[in-house]
């Protein structure tokens, strides 16, 4: 299928960011088997350039060269990305409570598939970014 295609199509989009390829593809290829369109970007100033008018949520590692997971946010916000932001970072929970405010939610990296997909569903119902969980 062709992404502006996928783009066109309504479905609900998500943006992948992480510098591990390998966690990269398995998340593709987890969140594609549940019917989401996934743009998937291994550098965080690579995915600053993205068009966010077209991304639904943005999943995001923290620790990446370059750039780090909060200031990977603030460059999105700054860039108008609306939508939520989820961190999915090995240290999410023992992240100070002023880095993990800043995020619409935070899960641990190796987190089960099934806390990713609820949390996933739930923006989806709700359609509206709330940062701040």
């Amino acid at each position: 299928m062709d992404g502006k295609d996928d783009f066109a199509s309504g479905a609900y989009r998500i943006l992948c960011v992480d510098d591990d390829l390998v966690v990269l593809q398995v998340r593709k290829a987890l969140l594609e088997s549940q019917g989401y369109v996934v743009v998937v970007v291994d550098c965080p100033l690579k995915a600053l350039r993205q068009d966010f008018s077209v991304i639904d949520l943005a999943l995001v590692d923290y620790d990446m060269p370059a750039m780090n997971g909060r200031d990977l946010l603030l460059g999105m916000r700054a860039h108008k990305a609306t939508f939520p932001i989820v961190l999915l970072s090995g240290q999410a929970y023992s992240m100070p409570i002023e880095v993990r405010v800043l995020f619409s939610a935070c899960l641990e990296k190796g987190s089960p598939a099934g806390e990713v997909l609820t949390i996933i569903e739930r923006f989806r119902s709700q359609r509206h970014v709330k940062d701040g969980a």
